[in-house]
């Protein structure tokens, strides 16, 4: 079948590929997270954070899933923490302004 129809003889890629893959997502939620000037966000703008960080999570479960068969797996899910770490610490830090202003206006 193979000399009918040429399929890419590339073997499945390795956990390096997926190491590498949730390094990218890494630094891009390390840079967005540093640029973000938390104290001046708009409402529509915490929500559009919160929008990048459930997608960074979502590539992070795909990611997993890919590789999920892969010996060096732990290694993948322990990258995976650190990442969602970030990402919930800055969550955090976004509806704690989220709250603050309504506590506000409410006083």
């Amino acid at each position: 079948m193979s000399k009918v129809v040429p399929f890419n003889q590339r073997s499945v890629p390795s956990a390096g590929v997926a190491m590498e893959r949730l390094r990218r997502i890494s630094r891009e939620v390390e840079t967005f997270v540093s640029r973000m000037q938390i104290e001046s966000l708009t409402p529509s703008e915490m929500a559009r954070i919160l929008r990048v960080f459930d997608t960074a999570n979502a590539c992070i479960r795909i990611v997993l899933s890919d590789f999920g068969q892969d010996p060096a797996v732990h290694q993948l899910i322990e990258q995976s923490h650190g990442i969602k770490e970030l990402i919930e610490a800055a969550r955090k830090r976004i509806d704690g302004l989220a709250v603050a202003p309504s506590q506000v206006r409410s006083a």
